[in-house]
């Protein structure tokens, strides 16, 4: 036993031991050892062997002096037995030169591993000056315009069908909507359609023809309280009577003893069923609903006035009418016009993004810079015109010529620069060393050509970035002249994305001019 016991010890040190001495296969790669200025590469290390359950990464890799532009996770894969693991990153560089991108040090079962050092060169583009010919210029950092998804344009598209069935079917029910008939007939109508709608019920047992005298007293209660004005629905049977009577008797209505008496027996045929569970037979309940239509006619024709009555009881109920449609219409109208505000904001909001309403606003400051009164200023000795919303005023730091304009809010800052320059400066590269400093990152340049109205020749770069001073988000556009070694930059740094402020922008610039 003691033997199998050091057997199985041995065997189990030898696979600890093997496990230990296994070997990893580790390597870096990039897509590229040659970028332009601000350009981003593929960084990708690759981590392979047979078991990787002890590798370990560094929690923080230093890539110095590339910068990280993005960090993606972590990658397995199995391959013919092997188990292997991808790291890759989006590098970036601003400087031009030779550089170096250090080893990293992955741990794999507590053995140290570096990946091989990789030189990677960083180019810039030489800008021509406005003083020599102008040659097609590269941009740096090449923005292609993204193009709106197909999937958005039909997103857009199915919120307009949703909103314009919504705003239909509103339509159909507005049309056939069924009104209550009841509501537009006068009580004496009202009384003979439910008479005669009584006529078609079937009395077979005592609690059918309770129910139907229970309805035929109230059709009788509704009309006397509608249209003689008399108060009959909390009123017993004798009360009525003696209502009716005392009517009669002061000629507010003139109908007969024999026909007051037959609604009487018609009550108390009504309480007899009711009260005392009287089954009549069928023929009687027929009579008493054909004898209540007599009295009513009877009634309504002892009116005095009567057909004057029922004339303006008519208006009244077809002016009733008329306003419940109109109200309906008003309700539909407006709940229609919701609906297409409602499609139509979201289907513009799913194309170009959620709208800034502060632009609509009368007292939005980046509007009122548009309405307040402009002036036009001549700076520098080379007689540079130009309107802006204030007066440019001179920077407090006296090492750099500058004269600046910033708006209340700060969402607009206008600069103009002038500075001596040597021959082989780069002014692109030189902007971008600008904006590192002042901690603007994602930096997207474009360049074209630029001329002022009398044909003076600059540059155009503009584009946007990320202030991470503010954390916010910045359009520009920056207008260079290159005249005698020296630069002139008009600079304008404004909100993303804001209608008012690229109008303002836009003005500057068109009023850039050299008086001569």
């Amino acid at each position: 036993m003691v033997r199998i016991l050091q057997i199985l010890l041995i065997f189990i040190s030898t696979q600890i031991i093997f496990s230990q001495d296994e070997k990893l296969e580790l390597s870096s790669t990039v897509d590229s050892t040659t970028i332009k200025v601000g350009q981003q590469f593929n960084y990708i290390i690759k981590a392979e062997a047979e078991k990787l359950t002890d590798l370990v990464f560094p929690e923080k890799f230093n890539f110095s002096p590339f910068e990280i532009a993005e960090e993606f996770p972590l990658d397995t894969s199995f391959f013919k037995g092997k188990k292997s693991i991808v790291k890759k990153f989006k590098l970036t560089n601003f400087e031009e030169g030779f550089y170096s991108i250090k080893p990293q040090q992955i741990s794999f079962n507590n053995k140290k591993y570096f990946t091989d050092s990789i030189i990677v060169e960083v180019r810039t583009i030489k800008v021509d000056t406005v003083s020599k010919k102008f040659f097609d210029i590269k941009n740096i950092i090449l923005n292609k315009e993204q193009r709106v998804p197909l999937t958005t344009y039909l997103s857009s598209l199915l919120i307009l069908v949703l909103g314009s069935l919504m705003i239909f079917f509103l339509y159909k029910k507005f049309k056939n909507h069924v009104y209550n008939k009841s509501d537009f007939k006068t009580p004496f109508e009202n009384a003979i359609d439910e008479l005669v709608n009584l006529e078609k019920e079937t009395l077979e047992s005592q609690n059918d023809f309770k129910s139907f005298y229970s309805k035929l007293t109230l059709i009788a209660k509704e009309y006397l309280e509608n249209d003689i004005k008399i108060s009959a629905r909390e009123s017993t049977s004798k009360e009525l009577i003696d209502k009716i009577n005392l009517l009669n008797d002061s000629k507010k209505i003139n109908i007969s003893i024999e026909i007051i008496e037959s609604f009487k027996n018609i009550l108390n045929n009504a309480d007899l069923v009711k009260f005392a569970k009287f089954s009549p037979e069928q023929s009687v309940a027929s009579n008493d609903n054909i004898v209540l239509k007599s009295f009513i006619l009877d009634t309504k024709k002892s009116i005095p006035n009567n057909i004057e009555q029922e004339n303006e009881q008519k208006k009244l109920i077809e002016l009733r009418y008329n306003q419940m449609i109109k109200k309906r219409k008003i309700k539909y109208s407006i709940v229609s016009i919701f609906v297409l505000f409602i499609t139509l904001l979201s289907s513009l909001t799913v194309l170009f993004g959620p709208p800034k309403f502060d632009s609509f606003l009368v007292f939005n400051n980046d509007k009122k810079i548009l309405k307040q009164d402009w002036i036009t200023s001549v700076y520098t000795g080379l007689n540079l015109s130009i309107d802006t919303p204030d007066a440019l005023l001179r920077s407090p730091d006296s090492t750099i010529n500058k004269l600046s304009f910033i708006s209340k809010n700060k969402n607009l800052e206008i600069n103009l620069i002038t500075e001596q320059i040597d021959e082989n400066s780069d002014p692109i590269n030189e902007l971008l060393d600008d904006f590192k400093q002042r901690n603007y990152i994602n930096v997207i340049t474009k360049q074209e050509d630029f001329k002022t109205i009398d044909g003076d020749q600059g540059i155009k770069i503009f584009g946007s970035f990320d202030n991470e001073n503010i954390n916010e988000k910045r359009d520009y556009s920056i207008i260079l002249f290159v005249l005698n070694k020296l630069s002139i930059k008009i600079e304008l740094i404004f909100e993303r994305k804001n209608l008012s402020l690229e109008t303002v922008s836009k003005r500057v610039i068109e009023s850039i001019k050299f008086i001569k």
